[in-house]
């Protein structure tokens, strides 16, 4: 026997959404669009009324004004940017501001952290033959201690001109706290692979959003898993401000 159930969902008002992410060297830029309801299907909702502005600590506001960018080697698209480049150091603070005709206020701040250097980073092959034969990979770097620190791992080929991922980690120091952490993956890499290891000092703030999308990702589709909401680093609306501070190094499997 079956029974349908109609259920009404209550009419929401749409809310602002920003996905910003401020790295030395390069110009201001941001995603900006405005929530929309479960059933309206996956359209883009750009918002270009809006006016946008970040400040670093008690400097004149810079503003970003409207213009679709598309991003295609790290598949992004921006909506609103300023040619003049990011340059932050540690300590400082940066503060988004987004106002629109309709009363929308969202606002985000972010702290320069200073980049965490690598310890040491290798891999090392299993026992099968050559021809088959697959890698793992070993990061090593040093926590500052009595602090509270968080990281992000990422790995990924460039290939054609765009980036593969090959490993996404966020991890944090609260069992590590002060002491070398290492992270290893599974045997997954080949011989002459090429990857390019970045290493992020991260706040509390971001690595909540990054996990909390990582959870959702894993409920979702799952009847038996609870339902996960995203833990926006804004006030005012949904989604991410932060600055990304990172240490680099090309790594090839040989």
């Amino acid at each position: 026997m079956e029974q349908e159930i109609e259920v009404k969902l209550p009419t929401l008002p749409s809310q602002l959404v920003v996905e910003c992410y401020l790295e030395n060297g390069q110009p201001y830029r941001l995603a900006l669009s405005e929530s929309q309801s479960y059933f309206a299907g996956n359209q883009p909702s750009p918002v270009d009324d809006a006016k946008v502005t970040i400040t670093k600590n008690n400097e004149p506001p810079v503003s970003l004004t409207f213009k679709l960018v598309a991003d295609e080697k790290n598949e992004k698209v921006y909506t609103h940017q300023n040619t003049r480049v990011v340059d932050g150091k540690p300590g400082d603070v940066f503060t988004l501001l987004i106002t629109d005709p309709r009363g929308r206020r969202l606002t985000g701040t972010t702290t320069v952290l200073a980049p965490v250097p690598f310890d040491s980073v290798g891999y090392k092959f299993n026992d099968k033959p050559v021809e088959s034969q697959e890698a793992y990979l070993l990061v090593r770097w040093q926590d500052q201690p009595s602090v509270k620190n968080f990281y992000r791992l990422l790995a990924h080929q460039d290939s054609a001109g765009v980036v593969d991922s090959k490993m996404d980690a966020e991890l944090n120091d609260r069992l590590r706290d002060g002491k070398k952490i290492t992270y290893t993956t599974t045997y997954r890499f080949k011989h002459d692979d090429t990857l390019n290891i970045k290493l992020f000092h991260i706040d509390e703030a971001y690595y909540n959003f990054i996990s909390s999308i990582e959870d959702a990702r894993r409920a979702n589709g799952n009847p038996f898993a609870q339902p996960v909401s995203i833990k926006s680093t804004v006030a005012g609306g949904f989604g991410v401000f932060t600055h990304l501070n990172y240490s680099a190094k090309q790594l090839i499997i040989k």
